[in-house]
């Protein structure tokens, strides 16, 4: 119970600190502006996942679009809305995590990167028995911009669930860490 307050906390930091830093400028809807270019990202990841109460560990693969927030628009375009595809399947669980993550970035130095935020999401999970749960997550990263075109990335992000049907019998909650490496390519 205390870690599930601790999390609600860090998810709630995490919203604040992010629709804040810039509350005196932003903009709602920028989607909505004739001149609203969402920059798009698309990338590839490779990582591991390990799974709090449900023993099963293992690879991650997935697929990464990042874009420019189109809900909000600070005054210094930091906030990029990231939708992740992450597939997993170790020890007799598969999971499908469809993940949206708004991220505030603040830039270190030339090409670095930090982002961190909040987020949100679903699994389709499947071991005996075929489940979907919703997500709340926290979660941050670096990411390094090679070139105009070319960067790379790594995160970190813990996330909570739902219990899922797993078997007839067997009902848990898919609580996990995942840490991924990633690769793209800005249009």
């Amino acid at each position: 119970m205390r870690l599930s307050m601790f999390a609600k906390a860090a998810v709630a930091a995490s919203l604040l600190i992010g629709s804040t830093a810039g509350a005196g400028e932003f903009k709602a809807l920028p989607i909505l502006d004739a001149g609203f270019c969402p920059n798009i990202q698309v990338g590839l990841s490779a990582g591991y996942m390990n799974l709090k109460n449900v023993s099963a560990s293992g690879a991650t693969a997935g697929i990464e679009i990042s874009l420019d927030c189109p809900v909000f628009t600070l005054p210094w375009d930091n906030l990029r809305q990231q939708i992740m595809l992450n597939h997993f399947n170790s020890d007799g669980l598969q999971m499908t995590n469809l993940e949206f993550n708004p991220y505030y970035l603040v830039t270190l130095n030339n090409g670095v990167e930090w982002g961190f935020g909040p987020g949100f999401g679903v699994i389709f999970s499947e071991m005996d028995k075929s489940d979907t749960v919703f997500t709340l997550q926290a979660g941050t990263g670096l990411k390094y911009n090679i070139s105009r075109e070319i960067y790379t990335g790594a995160d970190v992000r813990y996330q909570w669930t739902q219990k899922a049907d797993l078997t007839n019998t067997y009902k848990e909650d898919l609580d996990n860490y995942r840490a991924q490496v990633k690769i793209g390519y800005r249009f």
